[in-house]
């Protein structure tokens, strides 16, 4: 019920010219976030960008300060409320609240996680996750929600996007990365290049990991110049010509 009223003041200050905002601290710099310059040239080539797995979007500033127009995906409801929040004054950048996956019109158990939901998750963590923590980072799946599965093929086409605009694609899908790509195959075809978070130990049960992602993306023809060399990080893959 809060939350239903929270969604309707917000369009009425809106209609008026006015914005309701979420009060809380300043945001945290991400261990995992740090931009080198290959990805950076990336995406000054781009033609615009997808980002699956949003969270609160802050890499907004960086997307508008080179000029792209961006769309975003996030699929917990109340961190989508907050992206649409931060968002508001990029007017080239939009986002879809979805679950992106292989799958279309599938409800799915999706796992909400402690750390401001930063690593929910289709799957939930590994028993060593929940035993030992992350990287000595105490986090748990506070809950669960039923969400409906989509493909990014499947809303791209429903909302008459010109997937060419948008040729170099952020993918943080907390270890569903593989299920969002098998569900994005003709949309791939007009992708450059994709900087993806990879795992090379089991942070989710039954998330993918790095040896079976980078084949099936060797397989449809973008390869990396590099290895992980940590547990988890992120890995930019190019197109090959």
């Amino acid at each position: 019920m809060i939350y239903i009223l929270k969604r309707i003041i917000k369009k009425i200050l809106r209609s008026l010219g006015f914005k309701l905002i979420r009060i809380g601290p300043p945001y945290k710099s991400n261990p995992y976030g740090k931009i080198d310059l290959e990805t950076l040239d990336c995406i000054n080539k781009s033609t615009g960008i997808l980002h699956l797995g949003a969270h609160k979007g802050t890499e907004a500033e960086v997307y508008n300060w080179f000029g792209k127009k961006v769309i975003w995906f996030e699929a917990v409801p109340h961190i989508f409320d907050q992206l649409e929040d931060n968002l508001y004054f990029y007017g080239d950048q939009k986002a879809f609240h979805a679950l992106l996956g292989d799958q279309d019109d599938v409800q799915k158990d999706f796992f909400i996680s402690s750390n401001d939901s930063a690593s929910s998750s289709l799957f939930n963590f590994s028993n060593e996750v929940i035993e030992k923590g992350w990287e000595g980072r105490k986090i748990h799946m506070g809950s669960k929600i039923k969400l409906k599965m989509t493909k990014l093929d499947t809303v791209l086409k429903k909302n008459n996007i010109n997937v060419k605009e948008y040729n170099h694609w952020v993918v943080d899908l907390q270890g569903a990365e593989l299920l969002a790509f098998k569900g994005a195959e003709n949309s791939l075809k007009f992708c450059n290049s994709l900087s993806v978070e990879v795992s090379k130990i089991n942070y989710y049960d039954g998330g993918v990991l790095w040896n079976e992602l980078s084949e099936w993306l060797n397989g449809k023809n973008f390869y990396s110049s590099t290895s992980p060399n940590k547990n988890h990080t992120e890995i930019l893959f190019k197109k090959k010509n």
